[in-house]
């Protein structure tokens, strides 16, 4: 056995893959992260290694202007692609159990995949799992959505549990692996101040907003499958949402990422805040679609919503009475990612605390200051941090510390079953009250609004 770990991509032709994850690979191998790898990429669009390779070469030419190629290179040695497909699994068994797996010191299984298929690989994954000796290693990792209802996640958990320990299963959602969303617990934890101003003692209302330009482009397919509900609230909203409500426990002082009961007390707060989250009334949620999308997915009467927004509450001394406004749609005029913290206050120039996720990594603190020669007069003015400006690199993508922590075994930015659980009951209560209250979907111009105009409309 060697001490290469094997990572086996499942949709290795599928946009996510060429889109985030190969070029995450390529800045990996550029700044020499890590090296004792290699990638098996399994897919149905191509038929021999070299067309997949040129593919890839052309995808990544186009994302980034000024390629090292030797890095590149040491990367396409690395890679092998195997034309299969999950729907005639016997030649695709057959192909891995002659592919020399005990050979490697880990096998990291990655489904890239629709999430319509999930069920058929890791059926798949149970068959293959027969040719590899039970001393080597196995995790699955998975791409949000995790199932499309808290059932659907249940019966997925029970084909995990059949294949590896919930330890070895890591649930990808890749707005936890970005610089600025982990700052959010670097921020509460050693600025103690701010820890104890997020309260409502102080916050009059929070809002979380995931803003795209873009429509659901070539992903037609997929959106039909989970609607923005399923695709950005179940998930990074919710995430985002627990980070800034949860209580937050001491950081370890011997090792700030790896402590374990750092880790375990933070999974466990943020379930404490999806445990009591509570809906609004059926008035306060909006439901929108963009006025083309229709026409992107060749389906004239699809109700599928690419708009949500609405308020959630926290029952919790802490929280109780503020409302956290929770956003995302596809085609407004804005791509852009943040929590804004808004605090009461005295004057009609509101002191806020915004956490800019995308397009910049960037944290401001609104206060009112005295205008020179205007007597008390006030303005208000940022007080800022820039990633870039500060330290004077960029951050690195987030699926580069997703694939990184994965090699490496660190979950401390992965959810646990337990959250992904609750969230899903708060998605099915969510759906059942839009059903129940006949919430219409309706039609909005495309690039036209702005989120907080939603959010305006509905306070």
């Amino acid at each position: 056995m060697n001490n290469e770990k094997l990572f086996v991509f499942f949709g290795a032709t599928g946009n996510l893959f060429t889109e985030k994850i190969f070029p995450a690979f390529y800045h990996i191998i550029s700044r020499r992260k890590i090296d004792n790898f290699r990638i098996l990429a399994i897919g149905r669009r191509f038929g021999d290694v070299q067309s997949y390779k040129s593919f890839l070469r052309q995808s990544l030419s186009n994302k980034i202007p000024h390629l090292d190629f030797s890095a590149l290179d040491r990367l396409f040695h690395k890679t092998n692609y195997y034309q299969g497909d999950v729907d005639d699994p016997q030649p695709l068994i057959a192909f891995l159990a002659d592919y020399q797996l005990t050979n490697y010191q880990e096998i990291l299984f990655y489904l890239s995949t629709l999430p319509s298929i999930y069920t058929r690989v890791l059926q798949l994954i149970e068959r293959i799992n027969e040719h590899i000796p039970l001393n080597i290693p196995k995790k699955i990792i998975i791409e949000k959505p995790f199932g499309f209802d808290k059932k659907s996640f249940i019966l997925l958990n029970q084909l995990f549990s059949k294949l590896t320990p919930e330890r070895n299963i890591y649930y990808v959602d890749h707005y936890l692996g970005k610089d600025t969303v982990q700052n959010i617990i670097v921020l509460k934890a050693e600025n103690w101040f701010i820890e104890n101003l997020l309260s409502a003692g102080y916050v009059k209302e929070i809002h979380i907003v995931v803003s795209e330009r873009e429509g659901v482009g070539t992903r037609g397919q997929f959106y039909e499958e989970t609607g923005a509900i399923r695709d950005i609230f179940q998930n990074h909203l919710l995430q985002l949402l627990s980070l800034i409500a949860m209580d937050i426990p001491p950081l370890c002082q011997e090792d700030k990422i790896e402590c374990s009961s750092f880790l375990n007390s933070m999974q466990q707060k943020k379930i404490e805040v999806i445990q009591n989250l509570k809906l609004p009334t059926a008035k306060q949620v909006f439901l929108g679609q963009y006025q083309s999308y229709t026409q992107e997915i060749s389906n004239p009467f699809s109700k599928t919503e690419t708009l949500v927004c609405l308020p959630l509450y926290v029952s919790s001394k802490r929280w109780s009475g503020v409302p956290f406004w929770i956003m995302t749609g596809k085609k407004l005029a804005q791509k852009i990612s943040y929590i804004e913290i808004i605090f009461h206050s005295t004057t009609p120039n509101e002191n806020r605390l915004i956490i800019e996720i995308q397009p910049e990594e960037k944290i401001d603190l609104v206060i009112q200051v005295k205008i020179p020669g205007m007597g008390l007069s006030s303005s208000p003015v940022h007080l800022n941090f820039n990633s870039l400006g500060t330290f004077g690199i960029n951050s690195p993508e987030a699926y580069e510390n997703i694939l990184v922590d994965c090699y490496r075994g660190d979950k401390t930015l992965f959810p646990n079953s337990q959250f992904i659980l609750h969230s899903w009951e708060i998605v099915d209560k969510l759906r059942d009250l839009i059903y129940k209250e006949q919430v219409q979907v309706e039609k909005y111009i495309d690039n036209h609004y702005h989120a907080e105009e939603f959010i305006n409309l509905k306070k």
